[in-house]
């Protein structure tokens, strides 16, 4: 009798735009100018951390979230640089992430895009596509559980 060979496939989540941002301020300067340019009321929440090089070694990455009444949307600015190591090392160039939870049509997402880039101190913003860049689902659920984490932890207060 032949074996039958089973084969795990995964679907890539393309319910998220992502944008990314270049500037070298520190995360709470950038919150503050995207909250003047977009109108937004970005909080920090405890860091995201990931595993270092080294076993028992955690990196804390910046993490901020706005809920958005108006665009109907959440957004959630977490930073890629860490002095030990990056977020998404294969965007060594980006420097934060700025995450819709819901996809954003065109027009908005153009729009504040523009109002990101007007920002002085930004060198530059543009969409990535999540589902063309490597280990991106799996950061993508590792940020969602450490929202569910947060949303505990505030309603616990």
């Amino acid at each position: 009798m032949a074996k039958k060979r089973q084969t795990l496939k995964t679907v890539q989540d393309n319910r998220i735009s992502l944008i990314g941002i270049s500037c070298h301020l520190k995360s709470y300067r950038l919150s503050f100018a995207l909250n003047n340019a977009l109108h937004f009321k970005f909080r920090r929440i405890d860091d995201f951390e990931i595993h270092g090089p080294a076993k028992d070694e955690f990196l804390g990455f910046p993490f901020l979230i706005y809920g958005s009444a108006e665009l109907k949307n959440h957004f959630c600015l977490v930073a890629n640089h860490h002095p030990e190591g990056k977020l998404l090392p294969t965007l060594r160039e980006v420097d934060y992430f700025l995450m819709a939870g819901e996809p954003m049509d065109d027009f908005i997402k153009g729009k504040i895009l523009v109002q990101i880039r007007s920002i002085p101190q930004v060198i530059g913003a543009y969409e990535i596509d999540p589902s063309r860049t490597k280990d991106m689902d799996l950061l993508i659920e590792e940020m969602e559980m450490h929202l569910l984490e947060a949303g505990r932890k505030t309603s616990a207060e």
